[in-house]
């Protein structure tokens, strides 16, 4: 009688394993389809930096401010202004520092341009030391740089070598 209690619990388990691989194969196909006005409204809502919390967007953000923003931004397109007019329209509300990426115009355009310049600038600077430095290490190489040498330098560096031979 024991042989069949296990065998009816290895049935009852078998079982209870299909029942959940087949509930969660069906589980995973559920396909959750977004509104496309919801998907704008977060695009949107994204290029605008959140009034209370500054450090993120108002997209991300669940500040009682951010929320107004973003039902103003589906009001608005839910009348047919396009981006540029909702961005227009926040910017002459709260002024440039709304965005979270300023207009490559005018002042905006040096803060896209200035660290992109710093950069290459430095590369720039980098590159001229190496070849200087390189051009420093063929001279010496090459025996070149001696006749530059004043009779006090030649006089100084015989002695240090004087010294450094003499362990000193």
């Amino acid at each position: 009688m024991s042989a069949t209690l296990g065998g009816r619990r290895l049935w009852a388990v078998g079982l209870l394993v299909a029942v959940l691989a087949i509930g969660g194969a069906l589980s995973a196909q559920v396909v959750v389809r977004e509104d496309p006005l919801d998907a704008e409204v977060r695009r949107i809502a994204d290029m605008f930096r959140c009034p209370t919390c500054q450090a993120i967007s108002v997209n991300d953000s669940e500040a009682a401010f951010s929320v107004q923003i973003k039902d103003k931004v589906r009001r608005m397109l839910l009348e047919g202004q396009s981006e540029e007019q909702i961005k227009d329209y926040f910017v002459s509300r709260y002024g440039e520092w709304i965005l979270r990426a300023p207009k490559k115009q005018g002042l905006g355009l040096v803060l896209w341009v200035l660290p992109g310049g710093a950069v290459l600038g430095f590369g720039v600077w980098i590159l001229n030391r190496a070849a200087r430095r390189a051009r420093d290490v063929r001279t010496a190489r090459a025996g070149g740089g001696a006749d530059d040498l004043t009779p006090e330098q030649r006089q100084r560096i015989e002695r240090d070598l004087g010294r450094f031979e003499e362990g000193v």
